[in-house]
């Protein structure tokens, strides 16, 4: 998570979700009780991870089918003369 300037979002979630966000903010305050922390820190760390992983799997998706297309596409220098021939 980066240390940009922070802005509110205000989303909708299932009462149980927003229990097991309270139930962790506890367990990290019982942790580490001089560091305090709340539901919404808990679901703001799950959310910005999560985006983050999405961008370094697309990332690595598109770095891999880069990659397959260039081995898939022969080098047009090594072709025989016929099939460069048009």
């Amino acid at each position: 998570m980066s240390i940009e300037e922070k802005v509110s979002l205000t989303i909708s979630i299932d009462k149980s979700y927003k229990d097991k966000l309270r139930i962790m903010a506890a367990q990290q305050n019982l942790h580490d009780p001089d560091q305090l922390t709340s539901a919404s820190t808990i679901a703001r760390e799950i959310i910005c991870e999560y985006i983050d992983k999405i961008e370094r799997l697309e990332t690595s998706f598109k770095e891999t089918a880069r990659e397959t297309e260039q081995q898939v596409e022969p080098d047009r220098d090594q072709l025989p003369e016929a099939a460069t021939e048009n």
